[in-house]
């Protein structure tokens, strides 16, 4: 007799086969998505990059001027109600160069619609957000992204290696700026997570002067601290050029950098 159908054990077998292939499939394809997005991050903090490189080109070989600008002017409303001002900072100097909003936010960033805010800026308001354009995924160096390092901005030529100095770096923050002592610290909404995106591998991206692009771990931008108080720092310190900070207390700053989970 000839059958018109499966039986119940082949129906099964064939049930538990594909189960056994989603789940050895699903997580290969779950990496796949991290890596692509982990590749997008990279390349965009590498398109922030070359934006400021070009600003510079037409700026008489000027860094964009750090910290906030603008007059907290209204100009609209934000998609929660929140007052929009008139407020900006370098992110917005390099965005004719680039212009695409995607590129200023990494796609693991957790609040990756949440605009940049202008805290602390205008008077009347505690928050308010900035002139739409930029988000909040990437940093300057305080080097030259904050006025109290550089009240009358800095020329490309000042950092003395460009190519182990940090220029823009990958931050889960609204600060235009971050510094080295900004490394101890955890983010707003998550106290296991630093200030610097990790990507689930403890490593954050971050571009250099010379326009080139690694991932390394945040703790590790500090390197050996050789160097005594007051001198210039060795080339494994990716932070400053100049003569002066002092070792000891960014010592203390890189063990508690350690001490976030997501970087150790």
């Amino acid at each position: 007799m000839k059958r018109s159908g499966f039986t119940l054990i082949e129906l099964l077998v064939v049930i538990a086969i594909i189960a056994i292939l989603a789940a050895i499939l699903f997580p290969v394809f779950a990496q796949a998505r991290s890596q692509a997005k982990k590749t997008q991050c990279l390349s965009n903090i590498k398109q922030m990059g070359l934006g400021v490189l070009q600003y510079v080109q037409d700026y008489d070989e000027k860094l964009p001027y750090g910290g906030q600008s603008g007059d907290c002017t209204q100009v609209g409303t934000a998609f929660d109600g929140r007052i929009v001002r008139r407020v900006w900072d370098w992110r917005y100097s390099v965005y004719p160069y680039i212009k695409n909003s995607g590129v200023s936010v990494c796609p693991m960033w957790e609040h990756e619609e949440e605009p940049l805010w202008a805290w602390g800026r205008c008077a009347d308001t505690t928050l308010a957000w900035q002139q739409p354009m930029a988000r909040r995924s990437y940093a300057g160096c305080h080097s030259w992204a904050h006025n109290g390092y550089a009240p009358a901005g800095r020329s490309i030529s000042e950092p003395t290696r460009p190519a182990t100095l940090v220029m823009i770096i990958e931050s889960r923050e609204w600060y235009p700026d971050l510094g080295t002592w900004t490394l101890p610290w955890t983010v707003w909404f998550d106290n296991a997570k630093g200030m610097f995106n990790g990507h689930g591998t403890g490593k954050a991206n971050w571009c250099f002067y010379d326009g080139h692009v690694k991932s390394i771990n945040p703790c590790a931008t500090f390197g050996a601290l050789t160097w005594a108080p007051g001198q210039v720092p060795a080339d494994d310190f990716l932070w400053e050029w100049w003569s002066g900070p002092d070792s000891n207390v960014l010592r203390g700053w890189q063990v508690q950098c350690r001490n976030i989970p997501e970087n150790r």
